[in-house]
């Protein structure tokens, strides 16, 4: 978050009738997501804490622009 950049950016493909599913689900992911970054050897909780990581997802409509 301090630089504003995310190192890789990817659409998952999963689509959700309604925009709660797709939320109740990304927070699902995000959290699964950012526990298992601390089993990377190079991100490990100093670098977490170091450089602000979060994981950020979205919710759009399909053929949607951003």
């Amino acid at each position: 978050m301090s630089t504003g950049q995310c190192p890789s950016s990817s659409i998952s493909g999963w689509q959700f009738n309604n925009h709660y599913d797709c939320v109740n689900a990304g927070y699902g992911v995000a959290q699964k997501t950012f526990q298992n970054l601390t089993e990377l050897e190079e991100w490990d909780i100093p670098h977490i804490n170091e450089n602000k990581i979060v994981v950020k997802f979205e919710c759009r409509e399909v053929g949607r622009p951003v």
